[in-house]
This record gives C-alpha cells, structure tokens and sequence, in this order.
C-alpha cells in the first residue's frame, strides 16, 4: 500500500513538472522573434581594418548592446569607431580545418555554417551520401518565415548551402528548380538566367525549356526585377516574393551604371525585414554578400574597401529595422589572404646619389633620382601577382584586352600587388571570425567551430 503511494506521488509529481516545463517554454521563455544572419564571404580582420581607416567615414550611432562593458573600454571604441559592426561586442573565431581537408573551399564553409556538418570540397548542403539539412529548414520546420538575400546569383555555393536538398555536386539548373519549391518567403538575388530559357539574348538560359518564373508564379510568388518594383513593392500584401535583378552576379557598388536595374543590399535587406517581419512565430534572414570575395579574388582592394561599407550600411538598417533585441550575426566565412599594410621603402631605399660636372667640369651634386621600387604586397595569391611563365602573361594579356583590368594607377580595377600569381586568389586555413549582437548573442563568444554556429542559431528557434 505504501508504495502505491509513493508511486502516485512521483507520478503527480512527474506530471506537474512536465506542465511546468511546457508552460514556461511556451509562455515565459522568451523567443528571439527575428534572427538575421550575415555572410560576408573574403571580409578578413586585415581589410575589415582597412575598411575602417577609410577616410570620411562617420561613427556609427547606436549604442553597443552589451550592458557590462566597462566605461573605458566604452570610449575608446567610440574614439576609433568607424562601422556599424564595431557596436557587435560578441565575437569569436571560427575554426575551419578538418584533418582531412586543411583549407575548405567556399561551399564547404558554407555548409558548415548553413548545415552544421563538414563535408568535402566540391559538395555543398550534403555530404556525398544524404541531403543535409539548413537552418533555413530548421526555422521552417519552428513556424518561422524564412528569408534569403544576396549580391551574388542565388545559384552560387553560399546561398545553395542554405536551401539544397537534393544530393550530388552543385548544379546551377537544378539549384534554381530547388530554390523555386524551397518555400522561402522572400527570395531576392541574382541569377535570372538560370531561371528562364535559352534565347539569342540569354545564352546561358536553361535548355530545357522550363520557365522557372512561371512555376514560381505558381507557388504563390510575386516576381520583381527591377530596383524601382523593389521600392515600390508593398510588402503587407504579398506574403511571397520572388526577387531576380541581375543574370548573374550583382554589379560593385563603385562601378554601377547610373540607370541601374539592381537595388543596394541595403534596399534588399529592408525590404526582405519589411516583409518578414509581420510573420507572428518570427523569422530567420540569411543576407550574402558575396562582392567583397569577388573583389578580393581579383586583388582589386578598393573595389573590396567600398564593398564593406555597402555591406556595413545593410548591417546598420538590419539593426534599425528588427529593432534593438533581435539576434543579428555577421561571418565572413573564409579569407583570402589579405596582407596587412606593409612598411614602405624608406627615402634612403628610394633615392639614388646623382652627380654631374659643371661647365668648368667641377662636380656638381645633382638632385637625387627616386629609383623605381615594385609596390609592396598586399595580397599572398591573385593576379596582382608576378608573372612568371608565358601562360601567365598570355592570360593577364587577355584579361587586359577584354576590360577585366586596368593598369593604371588608382584605378579601381588595377590589381594590387601579390607575392604570388594565380588567376584568382583561393580561400586560406585562416580562422573565420563570427560578430554578434542582440538576445541570444552571449553564446556566440570564444573560440569555436564553424559548424557550431548551426546549433548555437537553431537553439533560438
């Protein structure tokens, strides 16, 4: 009888701890209504530096989020501060080696970040045997709207990590297909050729013939493709959209045509928040910008310089428009070995003792002649590189003659200088470093694994 009891007292017990659990998770913990992932692919801590000396940059407004950090330390981030991400006081860095696989190419870094797992380089979203799945499914899977933004085209490894299910190497053809049945709310990015077919005026379209725009239409989408519907576009109205501005890639924010069709990341973040934002179980946004990585595989670093600070405005209006609380991360994913400034010759390296004689044939010291110094490196791989086999210079030849580069001085397509040619500098084993604000951001501090960003973010779901 006694243990009759003492079993009925356990399982009341049991019971009311089981409600308890239930209602505190479901009424009292609180949930992050909005988190925004930033992946800014190439943006390592050498030119985030640079980009922060950049002249005419005004501080950031806002005050940094984390309440115990002291007044000095306080200060004298506003005496330096020139970005928005300077007020991101949570910061860690992120390990990406794998015994097997030292330096992970960009799907491979993706793929850890967007599914957890490491896989080999050449696989992106599964690991040659299954389909593995991403945060984005994850938030699905919670109720949440979902969310994808880039400046590259929306078939590129970095967005594909996020929204592939289907096993094999990367297909472009077949990601758009995927991308238009993944049920993500809003879509904006580039790429549009991969999504209608093949004409004299889209060579590159799909051949075979499905016209990928009408299917979204299908599935509830509302297509845009210029700048002006994305302003224009009203965002409580529509619960789906379905955004393609470019065929492929975005233009760089220094080298847009004045009577541009593709929006700012700016615009896009914005709008895609705008649209989110009214879902009542939250959302989850993933924002790529990819042009620094384009920038910096061509050793253009002013071009790169200028795409932080788009990146960095888009970050700012992400904190403006989810407001003070949400969960905003920023990861640049993988580096490509930017140099830091190096010292400069001095003036004794740089001139040369001239002497002539007069008339009268006395000595005359002549004015020094500066002798031609090479410039210094800034970058260990890329074209900037010197050109040591004919293949090479063939190659930069053709580069030249087609209107990749310009050789001339400042100009924003000159390639700077490399300790190394190679036709486009590749991801290094350098730690990616990870920037976080908001509730939940504690976590996200230290030393980590890139993988561990997908379980620290799923947590918040």
């Amino acid at each position: 009888m006694k243990w009759r009891v003492v079993l009925a007292a356990l399982f009341v017990l049991l019971l009311f701890a089981g409600f308890a659990y239930l209602y505190v998770n479901a009424f009292v913990r609180k949930q992050q209504h909005a988190i925004i992932l930033f992946v800014v692919n190439g943006l390592d801590l050498n030119t985030l530096n640079l980009a922060r000396q950049q002249p005419g940059r005004a501080p950031a407004l806002g005050d940094p989020d984390d309440p115990g950090i002291n007044d000095a330390r306080r200060r004298a981030a506003y005496r330096s501060e020139r970005l928005g991400l300077d007020a991101f006081w949570n910061v860690a860095l992120l390990n990406l080696q794998d015994p097997g696989q030292p330096v992970p190419d960009a799907g491979a870094n993706a793929t850890a970040i967007a599914c957890g797992r490491r896989v080999q380089n050449g696989y992106v979203a599964n690991n040659g045997n299954e389909a593995l799945p991403s945060l984005i499914y994850e938030a699905q899977k919670a109720k949440r709207a979902t969310g994808l933004v880039t400046t590259s085209s929306l078939v590129q490894p970095t967005p594909v990590a996020f929204y592939s299910s289907i096993k094999g190497t990367p297909d472009p053809y077949r990601n758009a297909s995927e991308l238009i049945y993944s049920k993500i709310d809003v879509i904006l990015g580039g790429g549009e050729q991969y999504f209608t077919p093949a004409t004299a005026t889209n060579e590159f379209g799909r051949t075979d013939g499905q016209d990928l725009l009408k299917a979204a239409t299908d599935q509830g989408y509302t297509i845009i493709r210029t700048r002006d519907e994305l302003n224009g576009f009203d965002t409580w109205l529509t619960p789906k959209v379905l955004g393609l501005f470019a065929d492929d890639q975005f233009y760089f924010s220094s080298l847009r045509p004045e009577n541009r069709r593709q929006p700012s990341l700016t615009d896009m973040t914005r709008i895609a928040i705008s649209g989110l934002n009214k879902s009542v179980n939250g959302y989850f946004l993933v924002v790529e910008h990819d042009l620094v990585a384009r920038a910096a595989e061509q050793n253009f670093g002013k071009l790169a310089l200028n795409e932080v600070a788009e990146v960095d405005e888009a970050i700012q209006t992400a904190v403006q428009y989810a407001g003070p609380d949400a969960l905003v991360v920023v990861t640049n994913n993988y580096s490509l070995g930017a140099v830091g400034p190096l010292p400069e010759p001095t003036a004794r390296e740089l001139v040369a003792p001239a002497s002539t004689v007069d008339a009268e044939g006395k000595p005359v010291q002549a004015p020094a002649i500066p002798l031609a110094m090479p410039p210094q490196p800034r970058w260990l791989t890329g074209p900037g590189g010197p050109a040591v086999a004919k293949d090479q210079a063939a190659w930069l030849r053709r580069r030249s003659e087609q209107g990749w580069f310009d050789w001339h001085y400042g100009s924003l397509t000159q390639p700077e200088a490399a300790f190394r040619f190679q036709t486009h500098a590749v991801p290094t084993a350098e730690p990616a470093w990870i920037a976080s604000r908001g509730e939940g951001s504690t976590e996200l501090r230290g030393f980590l694994n890139n993988t561990d960003v997908f379980d620290l973010i799923d947590e918040e779901f």
